[in-house]
C-alpha cells in the first residue's frame, strides 16, 4: 500500500509540474499548497475543455480526459499536504491512501477553500529570503525554487556528520537519534530529547551548517535562470524590502506602546 501510494503521489506531481521535474521526498517536503495551486492553474489554462471549444470532437474528448487527470492529481497532492500539515509526521507516514471521493463533507469544504487562486500580484510585506523573493518577483517558477532548495540542502553536510567530526556524537548515537520516534522530527531536537546534545550545541551545529551551504543565487546562475548582475539586483531589492518590513514593524511597535 505504501509503495502504491508513493507512486500515485509522484505521478500526480508529474501531472501538475511536468514529467521533467526532479522528484524526491525532499521536493515533497518543501512543496506548499500555493505551489500546487499555481501549477494547477497553469495546467488548467492549457487543458480545460472550454479552451478547446472550437476543436474537433476527438480533441475535446482528449482535453476533457486530460483535465480530469489534472484535477485528480491536484486533489491528491492537496490531500497529502493537508495530512502533512495536520499530523506533523514524517513524509513516509503520511502518504495518501485514498482519493477525495472517500472523504467526508468537511474535507470537501476545505478543498473548496483551497481552489487555485491567482498568484499574488505584489510581494507580501513579510521578511523573505532570496529564493522566495525571486519567486514573487517572477524571476523563477515555483518548481525551479523547489528544485533549488533541494539542491541547496543536498550540498550541506548533515548535523550528524558535523557532530561526529567535532567529536560530540559517535556513530552509534547518530543511529539512535535517527531511529528515535519522539515529539520532534528534527535531528537536533531529537538529540536534545535523548540527552546527547545541549540546545546551545544544536544551535552551534545549525549555524555552522548554514555557513557551509551554497547560495540559491549560485544555483539560479548555473542553471541559466539569472545572470550574475540580475542576482546582485535581486539581492539589493531583497535587502531594501526586508529593511522596509523591519522599519514598519518597529513603527507599529512604537505606536502600540
Amino acid at each position: 500500500m505504501y509503495f502504491q501510494s508513493e507512486t500515485a503521489l509522484f505521478n500526480a506531481c508529474r501531472t501538475l509540474f511536468g514529467k521533467e521535474i526532479n522528484l524526491s521526498r525532499e521536493f515533497l517536503n518543501y512543496l506548499q499548497p500555493s505551489g500546487a495551486r499555481t501549477a494547477f492553474r497553469n495546467q488548467a489554462k492549457a487543458h480545460h475543455p472550454d479552451a478547446h471549444a472550437n476543436s474537433s470532437a476527438q480533441i475535446r474528448k482528449q482535453q476533457t480526459e486530460r483535465f480530469r487527470e489534472i484535477r485528480q492529481a491536484y486533489d491528491l497532492v492537496i490531500d497529502f499536504l493537508e495530512k502533512r500539515h495536520g499530523n506533523r509526521q514524517t513524509i513516509a507516514n503520511v502518504w495518501p491512501t485514498q482519493t477525495t471521493s472517500h472523504r467526508g463533507r468537511s474535507s470537501t469544504r476545505r478543498r473548496a477553500q483551497q481552489r487555485p487562486q491567482p498568484r499574488p500580484s505584489s510581494i507580501p510585506s513579510i521578511p523573505l529570503e532570496f529564493g522566495m523573493f525571486s519567486y514573487y518577483q517572477g524571476r523563477v517558477s515555483y518548481r525551479q525554487l523547489i528544485e533549488a532548495l533541494v539542491w541547496q540542502r543536498r550540498q550541506r553536510p548533515t548535523l550528524g556528520v558535523i557532530a561526529q567530526n567535532w567529536g560530540w556524537l559517535s556513530d552509534a548515537k547518530v543511529a539512535q537519534i535517527m531511529d528515535h520516534r519522539g515529539h520532534s522530527l528534527r535531528f537536533g531536537k531529537k538529540a536534545v530529547e535523548l540527552g546527547y546534545l545541549k540546545p546551545h550545541q544544536v544551535e552551534a551545529l545549525l549555524n555552522y551548517q548554514r555557513s557551509l551551504q551554497q547560495r540559491l543565487g549560485q544555483y539560479f546562475i548555473e542553471k541559466g535562470l539569472m545572470t550574475k548582475a540580475e542576482a546582485d539586483q535581486v539581492s539589493q531589492s531583497l535587502k531594501s524590502h526586508n529593511d522596509q518590513v523591519s522599519l514598519r514593524a518597529k513603527s507599529y511597535s512604537n505606536i502600540r506602546r
